[in-house]
């Protein structure tokens, strides 16, 4: 379903979509939750045998979904009760509608004590309170498969977080587009398999979007990967900075995966008593002694450097701390990776934070973005029980707008955002699902394949974009079995399934 969905809303856009849906468009608000429960309901009639059925509805639209399907249900012949959260007579506006045409047995939630398939219609995306624990070990007691209405009960639909106790469902049906709680955090964890539904919002206008969506060859174009007729230059040089001897490889991987992202020249500095180690072990990649920062300020007077990735296998000393500051002393036209060592010098460093400009991408694994931003790190990790949460999406953001530069937020839900508030999330989740990623080297290949992209000329927001979906898109060419030496090999078969000449 990733593969298809490329469009996110926030539960406060989707509230507005069905908002301008009614205003705009003439539809009333009980024709859009007819059409979502008459979606629900064709889902699991597709997928389940007709069974016993319970249908949890709580006090809001999300119930009011959830009488829907229990009547359409019912309608099938299927065997169905609702389970009500609170009083039959506390329902308002569209969940009394719905009620009101419920003929079938009705019992409080307390009441639940088994059946064979669940309908999750208690609260949806917007929940902002905690779901009880006693409510939750309740329904998971019954130990039958749940369909979730838009999000599985207890979590946070903007964040992912659960609030509380949360329901794991086997199956979530969403509707026009995916929220980020689908795909942020534990999100997909809970959800376990998506479908994303039409409710008839296609040619709604949403007012004050955010700025964000999922990375995709559709959204990021493929323009950034292929490339023209010219000279190796025309097509950059990437500098990729190593650390000393018998610590190589990780700057090794990176220079292999810019090569075949298509720079058209990587040259990989190394202290001198690596070369013989590097010269060994790489062809096409070129080689030139780097003993410490003065070395590679003269080499950086080469214009014809277009981009620098610096970091894998870096050492946390004074000789990387003196790179790193002629790095970042260079031409700020001279765009720049940061990955791991680097990331750890400038977590040391507010001179060196001070120093990022506009042209640096920034790739922290979690461990990494709280050594750099430690009040971000903390405001994430707290959890979200009541009021606004704070996500991934937040966080990145935030770090991003307080360095000055883009930032990429690794993990399987990898955020993307740069100062001015775009962002992007890439995911290995669902039908993208790259658990081989968990390997040694993999983000060094991924800060390769961003300098490359950056060395022919991308922007840095979509090199880091269009880096991250190819990273997750070679992982799963590849399968099992990968280690990060098998990404860079695994390039010229995934362009070639992409129509990239």
């Amino acid at each position: 379903m990733i593969s298809r969905g490329r469009e996110i809303l926030t539960p406060a856009e989707m509230y507005r979509a069905d908002a301008s849906a009614v205003a705009t468009h003439g539809r009333l608000s009980l024709d859009l939750m007819e059409r979502a429960g008459r979606s629900v309901t064709r889902e699991i009639l597709n997928r389940f045998q007709k069974t016993e059925t319970a249908v949890l509805c709580g006090p809001g639209n999300n119930g009011g979904d959830g009488f829907v399907i229990a009547r359409l249900l019912k309608a099938a012949d299927w065997p169905v009760t609702v389970f009500l959260w609170g009083a039959r007579d506390a329902l308002a506006g569209d969940a009394a509608a719905m009620a009101a045409k419920w003929t079938g047995p009705t019992k409080p939630l307390g009441a639940l004590s088994s059946t064979s398939l669940i309908v999750d219609a208690l609260f949806g995306a917007g929940l902002s309170r905690a779901f009880p624990d006693e409510l939750a070990e309740r329904i998971m007691r019954c130990d039958a498969p749940i369909v979730a209405v838009d999000v599985p009960s207890g979590v946070d639909g903007l964040t992912g977080q659960p609030r509380g106790a949360s329901l794991k469902a086997d199956l979530t049906v969403t509707f026009h587009a995916f929220k980020p709680g689908h795909l942020l955090a534990e999100g997909p964890d809970n959800c376990k398999k998506m479908r994303v539904v039409d409710i008839g919002l296609s040619n709604v206008d949403i007012p004050t979007r955010e700025q964000f969506r999922l990375t995709g060859r559709g959204h990021l174009g493929l323009g950034g990967l292929r490339k023209r007729q010219g000279h190796k230059f025309d097509h950059g040089h990437a500098l990729i900075l190593s650390g000393p001897a018998g610590k190589c490889g990780a700057a090794r991987l990176a220079a292999r995966g810019a090569l075949r992202v298509g720079a058209g020249l990587v040259t990989l500095g190394c202290p001198p008593d690596a070369l013989a180690e590097n010269a060994a072990r790489l062809d096409a990649v070129m080689l030139t002694a780097v003993a410490g920062g003065a070395d590679l300020a003269a080499l950086l007077d080469d214009p014809r450097i277009t981009a620098i990735c610096i970091g894998p296998g870096l050492p946390v000393d004074a000789r990387g701390a003196n790179m790193l500051t002629a790095v970042l002393a260079a031409d700020r036209a001279r765009k720049v990776v940061l990955d791991a060592g680097a990331l750890s010098l400038l977590a040391q460093s507010p001179d060196l934070m001070a120093a990022l400009h506009p042209g640096c991408v920034l790739t922290p694994h979690g461990g990494e973005f709280a050594r750099l931003f430690p009040d971000l790190a903390e405001r994430l990790a707290a959890p979200a029980i009541a009021g606004p949460a704070f996500s991934r999406l937040d966080a990145t953001r935030a770090a991003a707008a307080r360095a000055g530069c883009v930032v990429l937020f690794k993990g399987p839900d990898t955020v993307i955002a740069e100062p001015g508030g775009q962002a992007a999330i890439n995911v290995g989740v669902y039908d993208r699902a790259a658990p081989w990623l968990a390997t040694a080297g993999s983000g060094d290949v991924l800060a390769g394949f961003i300098a490359g992209l950056l060395a022919r000329g991308e922007i840095p927001f979509r090199a880091a974009g269009i880096a991250a979906w190819l990273h997750v898109e070679c992982a799963r060419a590849f399968g099992p079995g990968l280690i990060a030496e098998d990404l860079p090999d695994i390039v010229p078969k995934v362009l070639r399934g992409l129509g990239v000449a």
